[in-house]
This record gives C-alpha cells, structure tokens and sequence, in this order.
C-alpha cells in the first residue's frame, strides 16, 4: 500500500514538471516567432487565444520564453551578429490585440 501511494506521488510530481516543460516549450516558441515578427505565428495566436489566455501562459511561463529568446534570438546576435527581435511583450499585445479585448 505505502509502495504504491510513493509511486505514485513521483509520477504526478514528475508529469507535472514534464507538462510544464513541454508546454512551456511550446508557448515559448509561439512568443518569440511572433515577436520576431511573423505573421503566420501572430495569426495563430489571435485564432486560439484570447487576450486573458495568453497573458497568463506569459505569466506563468515568462522563465521558459525568456530562455527561449536568449537561444532563439540573442545568443545567435552575440555569436554571429544575426539580427535580433526586441524583447518587447507589451509590443507584442499590442499587436495582437485590440484596445478593447484588453
């Protein structure tokens, strides 16, 4: 009984943070690819998600696109000189969404 009680608390601990991780991953790149400028990535994000629905996925996931764009955008600047998108989030709302879905 206690063995299975055990168990099964890492798997839930563990499928949390792999959740996390995979979902974060995903939001990350949709983050930088539209801050980047895209506009099938903007388009995107306007068809599947309100203004609230992505101002909290940016809360909760701020670290994870924030590594994101250190990988996506600023070490390939400080490496090779590529171009680089500004982290700029209230930017990026802006452009999404109009005055009044904020």
């Amino acid at each position: 009984m206690f063995y299975s009680l055990h168990f099964s608390f890492w798997y839930l601990f563990f499928g949390t943070i792999l959740t996390y991780l995979v979902w974060g991953f995903i939001v990350s790149f949709e983050v930088n690819l539209a801050m980047g400028g895209s506009k099938i990535a903007q388009k995107w994000i306007q068809a599947h998600h309100t203004y609230k629905q992505l101002y909290y996925e940016v809360k909760v996931f701020y670290p994870i696109i924030y590594a994101g764009y250190f990988f996506l955008e600023l070490l390939p600047y400080l490496l090779w000189k590529a171009p680089k998108a500004p982290f700029d989030m209230e930017r990026l709302f802006q452009e999404l969404f109009d005055e009044e879905e904020r």
